[in-house]
């Protein structure tokens, strides 16, 4: 049964703004505040999730989501694929260092069984695997790499990185120093 327009635009007032509250003050952001936050009372927060893993469950999909659209914008729209794959991990890095908190939600995505986390889980992987196949393809990335191994290195990159503004500097550091490191020939190098 289709979503009524108003639990529509509630849903999407809630989530737009839990997403605000937890890339501020972290996972543990107050449900109260979110609820204020989306003009809405905490009674209709909790019917469009009904504990905060659930929302946080929500927050990260939309997140991952948005890194999808980022990779079809990119296979679209930058002819370089080592380029590209670049762009992407830094909006993943991005993505990991802002909503610190929800990182820890990346780390048990591969055991989760609820279906949104297995779909997110499914979005990235198919995010960075198309990215990285372009870039493998055009002799331009080592090919000894797997999807799943970029996902780690870009999940341990951005949770390392400061939610502060330095913090900038040392991923764009991190992202050059996996291009580097994903370099065809880099296997070889001391």
């Amino acid at each position: 049964m289709p979503q009524r327009a108003d639990a529509r635009r509630n849903y999407e007032r809630i989530l737009a703004a839990a997403s605000e509250a937890v890339a501020e003050k972290g996972a543990e952001a107050s449900l109260d505040d979110i609820a204020r936050r989306a003009g809405v009372g905490p009674g209709t927060l909790y019917r469009h999730f009904p504990t905060r893993q659930h929302l946080l469950d929500a927050v990260f999909h939309d997140r991952i989501v948005r890194l999808r659209d980022e990779a079809v914008r990119l296979l679209a729209e930058e002819p370089d694929p080592r380029a590209a794959l670049g762009t992407w991990l830094r909006a993943f890095i991005e993505h990991l260092r802002v909503y610190r908190g929800l990182s820890d939600a990346l780390k048990a995505i591969y055991d989760h069984g609820d279906q949104l986390m297995i779909s997110s889980r499914d979005l990235l992987r198919w995010s960075v695997g198309t990215l990285l196949a372009r870039a493998q393809e055009a002799g331009v990335v080592r090919t000894d790499i797997d999807p799943t191994d970029l996902l780690r290195l870009g999940h341990g990159a951005g949770t390392v990185c400061e939610p502060e503004p330095s913090g900038d500097e040392r991923a764009d550091r991190f992202v050059r120093l996996l291009m580097d490191g994903l370099g065809v020939g880099a296997a070889t190098n001391p």
